[in-house]
């Protein structure tokens, strides 16, 4: 089949966006596509910050997915949730939290219903093998 045939397999490793799916992606000289335009709209359409109240303190959270990776990484490695939780809510709102009683319970709690609301889904603790 000739190369201008309609129905012969593309034979270039570079693609380029279809303006109906990807009307804002660039192909770089390289043939990278960037996806620059995409994640700013797809940032957009995020749900709204979040808002609760725990022990009479009420504090707001942003969207999950907007939330940096270092901070997401902080909150989830167990290594120090309190500093990635500060990150979230604020050195002030941390404080108020702590005065008012707040337990690492509380945070995991907060975290647990932040994931739910927000659409994200996480892997379930394992659970510990029962005792022979």
């Amino acid at each position: 089949m000739p190369a201008t045939d309609p129905i012969a397999p593309q034979t270039s490793t570079v693609f380029a966006p279809c303006a109906t799916c990807c009307p804002r992606t660039t192909v770089t000289g390289e043939g990278t596509l960037s996806l620059d335009a995409h994640a700013r709209r797809h940032a957009r359409s995020l749900s709204r910050p979040l808002r609760y109240e725990l022990k009479n303190v009420t504090f707001t959270l942003p969207s999950p997915r907007s939330v940096p990776l270092a901070v997401w990484q902080r909150l989830h490695d167990g290594t120090d949730p309190l500093t990635a939780f500060q990150a979230l809510v604020g050195e002030a709102k941390t404080r108020e939290m702590t005065a008012a009683g707040f337990t690492l319970g509380d945070l995991e709690v907060i975290v647990e219903e932040w994931e739910h609301r927000g659409g994200v889904r996480r892997h379930a603790p394992a659970s510990p093998a029962p005792a022979d």
